[in-house]
């Protein structure tokens, strides 16, 4: 399982993150803001507040989270 090196939260609801096998990408959060899971992350300030915990996901609240199997299995398809 790949674990995250860094994030940096970008304009535009964008995640570029750098893994601790050495790839990067950056990963487009926009098109899951219209369903009810990220929802709240549409105020941009509440999205730039997100960290990044255990190296494993990005934390905004306790019911908010996004881990990085998610985001490379969407990337996926």
């Amino acid at each position: 399982m790949n674990k995250i090196c860094s994030v940096e939260l970008l304009d535009d609801y964008k995640i570029s993150l750098k893994l601790e096998n050495g790839s990067s990408f950056v990963y487009n959060l926009k098109p899951k803001l219209a369903t009810t899971r990220f929802a709240a992350l549409e105020d941009i300030d509440f999205f730039k507040e997100g960290r990044l915990v255990d190296n494993e996901y990005i934390w905004w609240s306790d019911s908010l989270m996004l881990y990085v199997y998610e985001m490379l299995d969407w990337m996926k398809r």
